[in-house]
């Protein structure tokens, strides 16, 4: 309501003006009780979960949304008030309710344009998918340092399509694959390919990912793991097609193709994914006890750099 609305209450006839009052406060009353009635569809506990969801997914957006940023300072007052309207449904408490509202709604407005503005950016720079293609997204937490490492990923993935291609009597070179995105470290790649030829390749790969876990960890060995893949709805029907298009020995292309991209996965990794679908499969417990090991293993080699810094520091000071 705006204030000017009071301001502007008749003061020459009391009447009037009590009359006017009282239509205000009516109206006042009902603009509470809407905002109390939309307070109370949420219980505290729920908004205690949203918020926290919010603000976790605001830190995967934008790392700067840290503990001292006016939004998140905003956002984790929010349930405290809405806590204090919900219990008490007082009037005050409702309009300290409303007013943190509309801050937050402004500035989550404001970061609707900054991601507006990103997703054009990278549309801009984004390659469109050509005719009949699709995506393929393969990463894992595996480090791969090493360009050479990465190459060899991506020169599998390269001969898996072309093999597939061959099966399927699709011309690779017309239909060529396109690396649309890479990024080291944890490695990402996104591949462009045939539609067809694409989603071969990713049924075969999550159909792979339990025996995939079970090599990894050296629960069974590589003429097992090929095995027990030659079992996977996705492998038999290619293998039907092979021989229906007399390609003899098709199993052995595919484990050729296969074999350097598996073998760039250690015991150390505990994520795989392909096209956001998880397919290592690994039981928590043993992601948890991965992880712990990584953590030791950064946490002794901080230890060692230390120890080497120190060293170094009491030798500069025996020559002074």
């Amino acid at each position: 309501m705006n204030p000017q609305t009071i301001l502007n209450v008749p003061r020459g006839n009391p009447t009037q003006a009590v009359n006017e009052l009282n239509r205000l406060h009516e109206q006042i009353t009902g603009i509470n009780d809407e905002i109390l009635e939309i307070t109370r569809s949420k219980r505290p506990n729920e908004i205690y979960d949203l918020i926290n969801s919010l603000i976790t997914d605001l830190n995967l957006f934008d790392r700067t949304y840290s503990d001292d940023n006016s939004l998140i300072i905003q956002l984790k007052d929010f349930p405290e008030k809405h806590t204090d309207a919900y219990s008490d449904k007082k009037a005050d408490q409702i309009f300290k309710l409303s007013d943190l509202s509309e801050k937050i709604n402004q500035s989550l407005n404001d970061l609707k344009q900054k991601s507006n503005f990103v997703i054009s950016e990278f549309d801009k720079t984004h390659k469109a998918s050509p005719k009949n293609y699709a995506e393929l997204r393969i990463g894992t937490d595996k480090d791969v340092p090493m360009i050479s490492d990465f190459t060899l990923i991506l020169e599998s993935i390269q001969d898996l399509y072309d093999f597939i291609c061959f099966i399927y009597k699709i011309d690779e070179k017309k239909n060529h694959i396109i690396l649309n995105h890479i990024a080291t470290g944890s490695w990402f790649t996104e591949i462009l390919g045939i539609k067809q030829v694409v989603i071969t390749i990713e049924n075969l790969l999550k159909e792979f990912g339990s025996f995939l876990r079970d090599l990894i960890n050296g629960t069974i060995n590589r003429e097992r793991f090929e095995n027990e893949c030659k079992k996977a709805e996705t492998f038999i029907n290619l293998m039907k097609l092979a021989k229906e298009n007399g390609i003899d020995n098709a199993e052995l292309g595919i484990f050729k193709s296969l074999k350097p991209l598996v073998d760039s996965f250690s015991t150390e990794t505990t994520t795989i994914f392909i096209n956001e679908k998880e397919i290592l499969e690994l039981k928590e417990l043993e992601k948890l006890t991965l992880i712990e090991r990584k953590k030791k293993r950064t946490e002794l080699l901080e230890n060692i750099n230390l120890l080497l810094e120190e060293g170094e520091k009491n030798k500069n000071d025996t020559k002074h």
